[in-house]
C-alpha cells in the first residue's frame, strides 16, 4: 500500500461537461488509475480518472470499462454504492477525520454525505455519516458507450463532476492556492452481476472498505 500524490492543473478553461470527457480539456491533465483496492494490482475492468481545477470548481471524471452497465436507483442519496457508482472522498481541511463523500452512478444518481471518521487502521470501524449534507450547486453527467441495462450491451461509461469550492469547505482559502494539498482517494465499484462486487481504488486501502482516511493519497494543486 502506498498513499500516492496527483498533481492538479489549472484548467486555462472550464471543461464543458457532456458526461463522455471529451472536451480538449481534460488532455491537460493527469491520468490516474484506479487498481484493486485490497492488493493494488491492475485487472480489468479499467478504470481511470483525471482532475482540474480553476477559481471556482474542482472538476473531475471517471472513465470505466465496463461491459454491463446498470442501476435502478433514481432518487439523490439513494445507497448506489450497494450497485456501481464511482466515488471521491475529499478534505480540503486536511484533517482527514472529517472528509466529503460525493458519488455518482450510470443513471447519474449522486449520493453526497460529509463523513467523521473515529476509526482506526487496527480495525476499529467508528464512522458517523451525514446523508443530509448537500454538494449545493454540484454538477454531474454522465454518458455510456453502448446500451444501458443490457449484460455484454456495453463498452463502458463515464461520468464528470463539477464541484463549487463554496460547498467543500474546509480550506483557509475557499479558491486552492498552488501548492495547496489535500487528502483524497478516488474509488470505484463495479457489478458484473446484482449481488456481486468488485472494488477499485487510486489509494490502495488494503481490505474492502473505503473509509480508511489514513490510506488517502494527495491531490497537490498546481
Amino acid at each position: 500500500m502506498y498513499n500516492p500524490t496527483y498533481t492538479c492543473h489549472r484548467a486555462a478553461q472550464p471543461p464543458i461537461l457532456t458526461g463522455a470527457a471529451d472536451d480538449p480539456a481534460w488532455a491537460t491533465a493527469e491520468i490516474a488509475v484506479l487498481t484493486d483496492c485490497v492488493t493494488g494490482a491492475a485487472r480489468p475492468p479499467a478504470t481511470t480518472a483525471r482532475l482540474l481545477y480553476d477559481d471556482t470548481h474542482l472538476y473531475l471524471t471517471f472513465q470505466c470499462a465496463d461491459d454491463y452497465v446498470w442501476g435502478t436507483f433514481s432518487e439523490r442519496d439513494d445507497p448506489i454504492f450497494t450497485e456501481e457508482c464511482v466515488e471521491l472522498f475529499l478534505c480540503p481541511s486536511g484533517a482527514w477525520r472529517q472528509y466529503y463523500e460525493i458519488n455518482v452512478s450510470p443513471r447519474n444518481v449522486v449520493f453526497d454525505a460529509f463523513i467523521l471518521n473515529g476509526g482506526s487502521s487496527g480495525g476499529d470501524r467508528r464512522m458517523t455519516g451525514f446523508p443530509q449534507y448537500t454538494c449545493d450547486g454540484l454538477r454531474t453527467l454522465v454518458a455510456v458507450d453502448g446500451e444501458f441495462g443490457v449484460p455484454g450491451g456495453a463498452r463502458g461509461w463515464s461520468a464528470e463532476y463539477a464541484i463549487p469550492f463554496t460547498s467543500i469547505v474546509g480550506a483557509d482559502a475557499l479558491t486552492p492556492q498552488p501548492g495547496d494539498r489535500w487528502p483524497m482517494n478516488l474509488y470505484r465499484i463495479d457489478a458484473p452481476a446484482p449481488g456481486k462486487q468488485e472494488f477499485f481504488a487510486w489509494g490502495t486501502v488494503g481490505k474492502i472498505d473505503f473509509h480508511q482516511p489514513w490510506h488517502f493519497g494527495t491531490l497537490l494543486f498546481a
